[in-house]
């Protein structure tokens, strides 16, 4: 049906939507997507479509592709795998853009997935039409308010960051950690065994993409490993890509063989390619969501040289060695700020260092402020991080104290034009008020733009992996 095919562009911003498989019965995959593009208000058009049903959740339904009253650009598929290849024929016919086979029991299945998922491509080359799958989740499309993710509970409002995964369950966990820390998504991707369109073409569209600064992807393999390394060579110093590869030990790759047919590699190999190649390698979905938040806050701002602040002793000397062992600075403050900070602490308890002890976990919120203007002015730092056990502050200034010192810190920061991080954290077990209070805080400050972390080793370890890209870069 003519040479020309899809772009990644036209799929993510498709108008119209069919889904076959549509179900209001609760716990299907067709039920729970159609429930997920109403909540989030999709602003094209959803056509269920269902052999027997009229209605499927308040919208008029239809048994086949065909008796649309228009061909819908994007069809996503929530039947079994062996049911897909009467869909798929269906969809040559008509000049779809793109199909969203969410089933498994593709390639990853052995000889006769692989052949399903061959006979898939061929009549995908025929028709003229792009597959995403199969074995996956789908897309996620704010601008549009486009979801093939779980759950309608994504924000609607677009952002920055860009997330391709092999993995549908890591979309949609990745997509509501990133924005439990503020960030917001330009598009997700859950592309499963990448049949058709891959990582690699993936990749090369985010890149260009101007409506997107920071990519983050969960890989298990790559189909063309050439192009793939070539596209990052290529790309080197444009745009931040944090990447979490798994499938590098014996065992790993033949759960990715199982999981999405991938061909893995080993650690050795592809820790040398990605960093040849600029790559921010991470382990594990917490920590590329924290290396993320760092490159979508703090663009190209200098971050090395910290100023490291909390209360206790044992705390400044374990954030010492933390510095070091992630070649971080804990620069010496500047005479002013010595000055200021002397004046305002006690002499009991305080030492006015880099780390600065303050005595306590907090200390009065007029004190504070001072403490914190004094620590967001210092010229020889680029960067606040603050450490703080919420239950403590509680304990000490009950949850608005807390709040309104952190909010100062923020202020002062914001005034300076100087980043702020803050490592917040819960030592009281189980105790409600304090989780709440955490949670709270956690999702407040970032918010309002703050980098949050949860553990003193996380913030040192992300702030060493971000590096500033070059001038010009887009972000």
């Amino acid at each position: 049906m003519g040479e020309r095919r899809p772009t990644v562009s036209e799929i993510l911003d498709s108008r119209s939507l069919a889904l076959v498989g549509a179900s209001s019965r609760p716990f299907k995959f067709g039920s729970l997507f159609l429930s997920s593009l109403l909540q989030m208000g999709y602003e094209g058009s959803i056509y269920p479509i269902h052999e027997k049903e009229r209605e499927v959740m308040g919208l008029p339904a239809w048994p086949r592709l065909r008796s649309l009253p228009e061909v819908p650009e994007l069809v996503c598929i929530t039947v079994p795998a062996y049911r897909c290849m009467e869909v798929l024929r269906e969809c040559a016919g008509l000049g779809v853009k793109a199909v969203v086979i969410m089933a498994a029991g593709f390639r990853e299945a052995g000889p006769q997935g692989e052949r399903l998922e061959g006979e898939a491509l061929r009549l995908a080359r025929e028709g003229g039409f792009r597959i995403i799958g199969p074995n996956c989740f789908g897309i996620y499309n704010p601008r549009t308010r486009l979801t093939l993710l779980p759950g309608g509970d994504f924000s609607a409002e677009p952002g920055k960051l860009a997330f391709i995964s092999q993995s549908g369950g890591y979309a949609a966990h990745f997509g509501r950690m990133c924005m439990s820390l503020g960030m917001r998504f330009s598009a997700i991707v859950s592309y499963g065994n990448g049949a058709d369109l891959d990582e690699t073409e993936l990749l090369e569209h985010f890149f260009e993409d101007e409506g997107t600064g920071v990519i983050a992807a969960y890989l298990e393999g790559v189909r063309e490993g050439r192009k793939f390394f070539r596209l990052l060579r290529e790309n080197r110093g444009r745009k931040p890509l944090i990447l979490w590869k798994v499938g590098k030990s014996e065992a790993a790759a033949r759960a990715a063989a199982s999981h999405t047919g991938s061909l893995a590699g080993s650690a050795e190999v592809w820790g040398s390619l990605l960093a040849q190649c600029g790559v921010v390698e991470t382990e594990g979905l917490e920590e590329t969501a924290v290396v993320a938040q760092c490159f979508y806050r703090l663009g190209k701002r200098p971050t090395r040289r910290v100023l490291m602040m909390g209360g206790g002793g044992g705390l400044c000397t374990y954030a010492a060695d933390l510095a070091a062992r992630y070649g971080l600075e804990l620069p010496p403050l500047s005479p002013e700020t010595e000055r200021r900070l002397r004046a305002a602490l006690s002499p009991v308890g305080a030492v006015v260092a880099n780390p600065l002890d303050i005595g306590t976990p907090l200390t009065l919120p007029q004190l504070f402020e001072e403490i914190a203007d004094a620590a967001a002015n210092d010229a020889s730092t680029d960067l606040v991080l603050f450490d703080l056990a919420v239950n403590f502050g509680r304990q000490l200034l009950g949850d608005e104290g807390v709040r309104a010192c952190l909010l100062a810190l923020m202020d002062a920061c914001s005034r300076r034009g100087k980043p702020c991080a803050l490592n917040l954290y819960n030592r009281a077990g189980d105790d409600l008020a304090s989780v709440l209070l955490h949670s709270s805080l956690r999702e407040e400050l970032a918010r309002r733009g703050a980098l949050v972390f949860d553990d003193l080793r996380s913030a040192f370890h992300s702030l060493a992996a971000y590096s500033p890209p070059p001038i010009g870069a887009a972000f």
